[in-house]
């Protein structure tokens, strides 16, 4: 019983070890491993074979070559899925910084014994929350529209991942990519100010906001640099870009219209109202 036990645990132990292996095997390959045969050798169907034409029988054996425009069209690809990872890896920490945003909005409440400065630093890290929290939230709708737009989309087949962006999602990449920068800044701006009304000691409250602004200033000089080297041209540019961009949609599309007026009017509001307010808070704490 002995001499049969044997070979049949080895044989069932080679068996185990076979298995694991070929499994394993299989996890090494890439995503696109269905044209790609066994052990790594890619299969004959995978090949970029690119039919050849035949070779002139006379006039010196030259073969014709090909049209420019079929060597343009071999170079397209559908980037896609690349485009809607580009949207996702922005939407992923906006609706993180959204939630935080929203959670701690009003988690300072006014209290009768603020002086003139701790209400003004009160009532700046409730308005940058509130604006990070709207900004970030732009980021992660539109992010989905287009995520979700890019997979009900027929094949669109560009020639890189730049030119798949310009011709179809120019817009909504400009304003993904400016909200989520105005956000956050706005989040690390609002945080300074959080940081110095919650740390009694006005040399660490200090420190600590000038620590975020060298946060903000360095991600500024990022984003600029970015901009210039993506798209080759300077910040102020595609600054321009984006507005001009902005304006055609709004003549296209009425409802984009009401909402980039609405947001022009509330700005401009704000904007006229800051002497107002300035004067509201020193009239109520002299």
């Amino acid at each position: 019983m002995t001499n049969l036990r044997k070979p049949t645990v080895l044989a069932f132990l080679l068996a185990i070890v076979a298995t694991q292996t070929i499994v394993s095997d299989g996890f090494l390959f890439p995503p696109s491993s269905s044209n790609i045969g066994t052990r790594g050798r890619t299969s004959p169907t995978s090949r970029n074979t690119v039919p050849r034409a035949p070779a002139a029988i006379r006039g010196g054996g030259q073969q014709p070559q090909t049209p420019p425009h079929e060597e343009e069209e071999e170079e397209k690809k559908d980037h896609g899925g690349v485009v809607a990872g580009l949207f996702g890896n922005l939407r992923i920490p906006a609706s993180l910084i959204a939630g935080a945003s929203l959670g701690s909005a009003f988690a300072l409440p006014f209290l009768a014994s603020d002086t003139g400065r701790i209400d003004f630093a009160k009532r700046m890290y409730i308005f940058s929350m509130i604006t990070t929290l709207g900004s970030m939230l732009m980021v992660v709708i539109l992010s989905t529209i287009v995520m979700n737009d890019v997979c009900l989309r027929p094949s669109r087949r560009t020639k890189s991942v730049r030119d798949y962006v310009d011709e179809y999602y120019a817009l909504e990449w400009m304003m993904v990519r400016s909200s989520f920068f105005y956000g956050a800044l706005a989040f690390i701006v609002g945080s300074a100010f959080r940081a110095w009304i919650s740390i009694e000691c006005p040399v660490l409250g200090k420190a600590v906001v000038g620590i975020l602004s060298s946060i903000s200033v360095v991600s500024l000089s990022y984003m600029a640099d970015q901009v210039r080297v993506q798209y080759d041209r300077p910040l102020r540019q595609s600054f321009l870009l984006y507005v001009k961009a902005v304006l055609r949609r709004t003549k296209t599309n009425p409802l984009f219209g009401i909402g980039v007026a609405l947001w022009v009017i509330s700005n401009s509001y704000l904007l006229v109202k800051l002497p107002h307010m300035y004067s509201f808070l020193v009239n109520k704490y002299s």
